[in-house]
């Protein structure tokens, strides 16, 4: 028979991605933690507005097309708590909604796509499965956090770049929210992506919060 000390209800959250000191967080656990009052605040409003904002009518299409899909953007110093934020927010939908939820490092999901690129007969069966499944799940899971976008590794071919304008655009276009940390500041970020894909970055993360300084000081 086959035992495991893992505690039942978070066993239930192996299948999100995410690390298993951050399974089940949810708002109030991060406000007893300190966080900021307004990053609580619209972390609240955004859970509390989810299902009107994903909300279709009888013919299938958006109840509020402005809004349908939208994510959130999460911007600061390293330490100051976002992706910690950024977890209980899709840990709040998923227990709150029954909303299908995925975490990744966006550096683990480039990693990912490469090998899969490269996959060949060395590569275990069982390995590549594994690393299909998560890169599905980035791809269709109805909310995705993709963590610590800005600290992969960029190559002459721009495919980080390109890989994540492609993501984004996919999941925007098919009305599924993608959550983004980055700890890049605004010169940085101004640096590492194209304005095109800034610009949409902004179009389908204008629910921001900034536990830093603002990324979009370099695009005024």
């Amino acid at each position: 028979m086959i035992t495991s000390r893992m505690d039942p209800e978070r066993a239930r959250w192996v299948g999100t991605g995410i690390p298993p000191r951050l399974r089940g967080i949810s708002l109030d656990d991060v406000e007893k933690l300190g966080a900021q009052p307004d990053a609580i605040k619209k972390a609240r409003l955004y859970v509390d507005g989810y299902r009107a904002q994903q909300s279709r009518n009888w013919r299938s299409l958006p109840v509020n097309p402005n809004v349908y899909g939208l994510g959130l953007l999460f911007a600061g110093q390293p330490g100051t708590g976002k992706t910690t934020l950024a977890a209980a927010i899709i840990s709040e939908l998923r227990r709150r909604y029954g909303t299908t939820v995925y975490y990744s490092r966006y550096s683990d999901h480039i990693d990912r796509e490469r090998r899969l690129i490269r996959a060949d007969q060395s590569v275990a069966a069982e390995e590549l499965s594994r690393i299909q499944y998560a890169v599905e799940r980035v791809q269709w899971a109805d909310v995705v956090l993709l963590d610590d976008v800005g600290h992969e590794h960029t190559t002459d071919s721009k495919f980080a770049e390109d890989t994540l304008e492609r993501l984004l655009r996919q999941r925007y276009d098919e009305g599924r929210p993608t959550l983004i940390t980055t700890n890049l500041s605004g010169d940085d970020w101004a640096a590492r992506y194209s304005r095109a894909l800034r610009s949409f970055m902004d179009q389908c993360t204008r629910r921001s919060i900034f536990v830093g300084e603002s990324l979009r000081k370099a695009d005024r």
